[in-house]
């Protein structure tokens, strides 16, 4: 008789293996229903762990943001796994700032059917920084000239300081910051908000660089020079008139004002104008181009300016007159007829007086076309031609009515006999 210990043991075996068995026909049935497969999953960000205080991370340009995972998991997961359920982490405990070192990226998935099989990158070369602060002077460079006859006398910049911020490297590379303010042609006193720029020894950009405040503001007091007169208006001295039947128009001069200089005791007597050598107009026909010296007391120089160009235009007067037009009718079919209602127009003209007093009847159309009109009556609307350099003020009426019909058969005229 067998003992019951060794009788256990066989019993057992046997409940073992029959476990085995139906495990491996439950995986098996299972595999075949939702079986393993594979997929790649990129744009997994990376997060940074641990990097030190007051620190930066200097070629941050030169690290991939993101790894590519290939995971293996039941397609039943894969279908619903994301990028998201994937965690990718550099840990910058180990890496001491103004070094660099090779940091492994770390993956895992909070799935627990999904086994991670492999990603790219999978460690990366990290340089660290230390973070440091410094107070330097400002540099404002003018650009430009003022006008004639003015100086800049003083330039006061708030705050003369900026607190920059960066990495030691950068800072060491620093020489000023740099901005610039735009004086030409000023005539007053300038304040701007001016922009700085970190720069090297050799004037290039240094980057990565913060500062505080970013904008200063420049103040530029600019006064008149001792001894000159700027802004002074220049006068054209017209003489005569246009011929009959012409006016002056518009006048102007180029430039318009200038610059004197001389003892500040004549200067302070002059008006606020000279005047150019008399302009004759007499008899003009047409817009004059003329060239022209200024008037000065001869302690007086005009300063940059041996002449001025003065534009007169000359125009003719302008007059109006009232013509009575025949309406004329274009594009009336064969065999078609049409009457319009009524017959003449008044039109209004303006123009040189010269040419509207000469105006025949016959020089002034109103036509109307007809055609894209069919039979029946319209409401058409009256088109004037009238000679160059005149102009239509107004028709009346400005649209006529026009009856299209069918022209009228001619009877037959009988032939006596002899």
């Amino acid at each position: 008789m067998r003992s019951p210990v060794r009788q256990f043991v066989n019993n057992l075996g046997t409940v073992i293996l029959s476990f085995l068995l139906a495990f491996v026909i439950w995986l098996s049935a299972t595999l075949q229903d939702d079986p393993f497969a594979t997929q790649e999953f990129a744009d997994v960000p990376i997060g940074i762990l641990n990097q030190p205080d007051n620190s930066v991370i200097f070629n941050r340009n030169e690290l991939a943001d993101y790894v590519s995972v290939r995971a293996r998991a039941p397609r039943s997961v894969l279908t619903e796994l994301k990028a998201t359920d994937f965690v990718a982490t550099m840990d910058l405990s180990s890496v001491e700032p103004g070094t660099s070192a090779s940091v492994p990226i770390a993956v895992v998935c909070h799935q627990k059917a999904v086994r991670i099989e492999s990603w790219t990158p999978t460690a990366q070369t990290v340089h660290l920084e230390a973070i440091r602060v410094l107070t330097m002077p400002v540099t404002i460079e003018l650009e430009g000239q003022v006008s004639m006859g003015y100086q800049v006398s003083s330039m006061t910049v708030t705050p003369d300081r900026v607190v920059v911020q960066g990495p030691a490297s950068l800072l060491n590379q620093l020489a000023t910051m740099y901005g610039t303010v735009d004086v030409r042609e000023a005539k007053a006193d300038i304040i701007e908000q001016a922009t700085l720029r970190p720069l090297d020894a050799n004037g290039k950009l240094v980057p990565g660089l913060q500062w505080t405040p970013d904008r200063i503001e420049v103040r530029v007091t600019v006064q008149r020079r001792l001894g000159y007169k700027p802004d002074v208006e220049v006068v054209p001295d017209l003489q005569g008139e246009p011929a009959p039947g012409y006016r002056l128009g518009s006048v102007s001069v180029q430039p318009s004002t200038v610059t004197l200089a001389g003892l500040p005791s004549v200067l302070d007597q002059l008006p606020g104008f000279i005047e150019t050598w008399p302009i004759s107009v007499t008899g003009a026909t047409g817009d004059l181009l003329i060239h022209s010296p200024l008037t000065v007391p001869s302690a007086v120089v005009v300063v940059g300016v041996d002449y001025v160009t003065v534009t007169v235009q000359v125009l003719p007067i302008q007059s109006s007159r009232a013509i009575t037009a025949t309406v004329e009718m274009q594009g009336v079919r064969p065999g078609w007829v049409a009457n319009a209602s009524p017959e003449v127009v008044d039109v209004i003209l303006e123009g040189p007086d010269s040419i509207l007093s000469g105006l025949k009847p016959g020089d002034v159309r109103a036509v109307v076309d007809l055609f894209n009109y069919s039979l029946g009556k319209h409401r058409v609307a009256v088109q004037v031609v009238a000679p160059l350099g005149v102009s239509v003020v107004s028709v009346i009426p400005e649209t006529i009515e026009v009856v299209i019909a069918v022209a009228p058969t001619p009877t037959p005229t009988p032939t006596p006999k002899p």
